[in-house]
């Protein structure tokens, strides 16, 4: 379809709901059979991406922008309850997509789900030349997506028809070239035009004019002697000291193998970044990762993400020293060695407590920094065994942890502000 006829549709929809509203821009985006995330680069929706968000962007600077609705639909394909979720997950990822990047809130934002989209379905096949033509479209038309007996239980409905109908060949046809047309959204922006009334100036009568008050001759006073300034003395500026921004680090104990549990497994690549403000608060993000096997038959696989505030107790803009700090971690692991139950184990994992810590300086950009993390973790397990070539599922069960949950010696850069 054409850009001018979603417009059409979108105006007509708006005229019916709310008189003000005009459609004045719209897009249409498709997506992969199941999917439900935006992919730019599918046909040609990075170009009507670009286009409407330029054009919500600017009807929101300008003061118009109302509403923007959002349709999103399924291909029949599939069940009917997957296909009812994926267009509503769909709607809710396009949502998202134009809140971030055209700057739309929540309030101008409107989804509606519309499930499996069989008004376009009959549309494009109508305005085709296909094989049964006639046939399809009485189907599309006549039978309910359902049909129920007397029990109300399902017996019949449109798609069990459809792909009947003939051995199946106008359903194949449809299912090559129809339905990727039908996993789609579309999106109209809506804007009130509001007309100013233009105010009479009002004419305001002029102040009659004073007459000037006579100019007084005033001699000039006689210049007093100039007083000679006393010589200032200019103190000595004070060299500012260095004040961090950024941190990079990496945790030298997991290099060495070692791991929270004091056990040593393989060495665990890591990064973290701790970002400085308020003189005496950071934000520090943590990166570990780890897919390998090791030693006999033994494989230890880690990714894990945290993110830690901390607040340091010596509030002087150089975080030095001692500090605390509240952490959230999650990750996903699969472990196989002797410590573990069966051949292997696998899952998820997340966690939170408290840390605590302190920052050793060797000069004002590089240092030391020591410290410890306990509180809860839970993860999921899933435990496998091992018949070459095959791996096997065993049980599943969870694994509720209180204790330490992270160790760190690690070797840090800081950059900043130079002393002046």
């Amino acid at each position: 379809m054409k850009r001018g006829i979603f417009i059409l549709i979108f105006s007509l929809f708006a005229a019916c709901t709310l008189r003000a509203q005009i459609a004045i821009d719209s897009m249409r985006i498709y997506y992969p059979q199941g999917y439900r995330y935006i992919v730019p680069t599918l046909r040609n929706n990075s170009s009507e991406l670009e286009h409407f968000i330029k054009s919500a962007s600017k009807a929101l600077q300008e003061g118009q922008l109302d509403k923007v609705v959002i349709k999103s639909y399924a291909s029949p394909d599939g069940t009917d309850k997957a296909n009812k979720a994926l267009a509503i997950y769909r709607a809710g990822e396009l949502a998202s997509y134009l809140k971030q990047h055209a700057g739309l809130s929540d309030r101008v934002v409107e989804k509606h789900s519309e499930g499996i989209a069989w008004g376009l379905l009959g549309e494009m096949v109508q305005a085709s030349d296909m094989k049964y033509k006639d046939e399809v479209l009485h189907i599309l038309e006549h039978t309910p997506v359902w049909v129920f007996d007397q029990q109300g239980r399902v017996v019949d409905g449109r798609k069990k028809q459809l792909m009947d109908l003939h051995g199946g060949v106008p359903y194949n046809y449809m299912y090559k070239e129809f339905f990727p047309d039908l996993r789609s959204s579309i999106a109209a922006v809506l804007y009130v035009r509001q007309e100013v009334p233009e105010v009479a100036e009002e004419t305001i009568p002029a102040e009659p004019e004073q007459a000037e008050p006579p100019v007084q001759t005033v001699q000039p006073e006689q210049p007093a002697e100039p007083v000679q300034p006393e010589p200032s003395v200019t103190p000595e500026a004070k060299p500012k000291p260095f004040r961090p921004i950024i941190a990079v680090k990496t945790n030298l104990l997991y290099w060495a193998t070692v791991m929270p549990d004091f056990h040593s497994y393989t060495f665990v690549p890591n990064l973290e970044i701790e970002w400085f403000f308020k003189d005496r608060w950071s934000l520090a993000g943590t990166g570990n990762y780890a897919k390998w096997g090791y030693g006999d038959n033994e494989y230890f696989g880690i990714s894990s993400w945290s993110i830690e505030p901390r607040w340091w107790c010596k509030g002087d803009g150089q975080y030095r020293w001692l500090y605390i700090g509240a952490y959230g971690q999650v990750g996903d692991y699969d472990v196989q060695n002797d410590r573990v139950d069966r051949d292997g184990n696998t899952g998820n994992l997340w966690g939170a407590g408290l840390s605590v810590g302190a920052v050793i300086p060797f000069s004002k950009r590089w240092g030391l920094e020591i410290g410890i993390r306990g509180g809860y973790r839970h993860g999921e397990v899933r435990a496998y065994s091992y018949e070459a070539p095959a791996y096997f599922f065993d049980y599943e069960a969870t694994d509720n942890h209180w204790g330490i949950t992270g160790i760190k010696a690690s070797l840090y850069f800081r950059f900043g502000k130079s002393s002046k």
